[in-house]
């Protein structure tokens, strides 16, 4: 027969300081920390990586842009044309040569200038009232350096408001 053992004389397991608790505990939390921060970083990274990828991608598609625009340029010299047509007439010029046709109870709320095989207007313009609006139209076309000058629909009472289109021509 087996003898048992006499648990008066064997130790007792010891429990562990509260000291040693508590750095085991801080360990834990510090490894948690450093779980949660390698796994935001990872996230970042990943999206580090995507926003690298899109700009990559819109980085391609402008120099396609660009090789075609200037395959257009050595076929047909548009480009060349638009830089040319902006240097002969700057916009401030344009601006200019459109205030000096407007009388002053009229003025130009928006303006749109088109480089192309012409140099195009779009306005909108906005008078105190009819007369005001027959004397800017009338100033557009005489006295300035617009041709095909093309007025939007209008409302004949009170205030005037509506677009213009026009062609620059050099100044005559």
């Amino acid at each position: 027969m087996r003898e048992q053992p006499d648990f008066s004389t064997t130790p007792r397991p010891r429990r562990p300081p509260a000291r040693e608790l508590l750095a085991v505990a801080l360990g834990f939390v510090v490894l948690l920390l450093a779980v949660g921060s390698a796994s935001a970083t990872r996230r970042e990274a990943g999206a580090a990586r995507n926003r690298l990828a899109a700009v990559r991608r819109e980085i391609d598609s402008l120099e396609a842009r660009l090789r075609a625009a200037e395959a257009r340029t050595t076929q047909g010299g548009e480009l060349l044309s638009w830089a040319t047509a902006a240097g002969e007439a700057p916009p401030e010029r344009i601006v200019a040569a459109v205030a000096r046709a407007l009388p002053a109870d009229a003025r130009v709320e928006h303006l749109v200038i088109s480089y192309g095989d012409a140099i195009s207007l779009e306005m909108l313009l906005v008078a105190r009232d009819a007369a005001a609006w027959d004397r800017a139209l009338a100033r557009l076309v005489e006295a300035g350096p617009f041709e095909e000058v093309t007025p939007g629909p209008e409302r004949r009472e009170g205030e005037i408001r509506t677009s213009v289109s026009a062609r620059w021509a050099e100044e005559r």
